[in-house]
């Protein structure tokens, strides 16, 4: 299977944007936004801006950095090889931000937010090393659950952004079917574990 593809057709461009839209950093910032406006006002700025440093900007900032020196292909990583340096960086970032959400008592979301990224994120290394998951639609299920859990069916809408990241994916030869399949029961089922486990503590 072709690995990348240029857009070419409506339906490919069309795709293209979801997908960039659809992007683990932008699924994990709309997750973490969505999350916010769901729970009390003070102080959860405070909480946004130390997600948004550690699991976001400092991950993008040495994808930048990999695709300038040349080390990665695009800043999808279509190649699976290449994921390894850039998975370590985003796994310490999330690490960060679940200590300090930790520390600091942030609000239950977000802790949960932070800790199930945390154990996504390594499951997704661990499958990477022998095979290419989508981390598309891992991430984008995986908030889906979390949006969810604190608003309840009132929010069921943003799960059409699970298939249509998916089709985009496939679309774009970036994943097979069952890659994309694979993200999405990862991201749920490590979602709900962690749901599951802190709610019911």
């Amino acid at each position: 299977m072709q690995e990348y593809v240029k857009p070419s057709t409506r339906s490919e461009w069309l795709a293209y944007w979801i997908s960039n839209v659809g992007s683990p950093p932008m699924m994990a910032l709309a997750g973490l936004i969505v999350t916010a406006t769901l729970l009390p006002s003070e102080g959860i700025w405070r909480w946004i801006a130390i997600y948004t440093v550690f699991a976001i900007a400092i991950p993008m900032g040495y994808l930048g950095y990999l695709l300038r020196r040349g080390h990665i292909s695009d800043m999808d990583v279509t190649r699976r090889e290449q994921r390894t340096r850039p998975l370590i960086i985003t796994l310490g970032g999330l690490l960060v931000a679940e200590i300090l959400f930790i520390l600091g008592e942030a609000p239950l979301p977000f802790r949960i937010l932070a800790g199930a990224s945390l154990v996504q994120g390594a499951l997704v290394f661990l499958i990477t090393l022998q095979w290419k998951i989508s981390m598309h639609t891992s991430t984008a299920a995986g908030m889906t659950v979390l949006i969810l859990s604190i608003a309840g069916l009132a929010a069921a809408p943003v799960a059409i952004t699970v298939p249509l990241i998916a089709w985009s994916r496939v679309k774009l030869r970036r994943h097979t079917l069952m890659q994309t399949l694979a993200g999405i029961c990862l991201g749920v089922g490590v979602f709900l574990i962690v749901i599951l486990l802190t709610t019911t503590a």
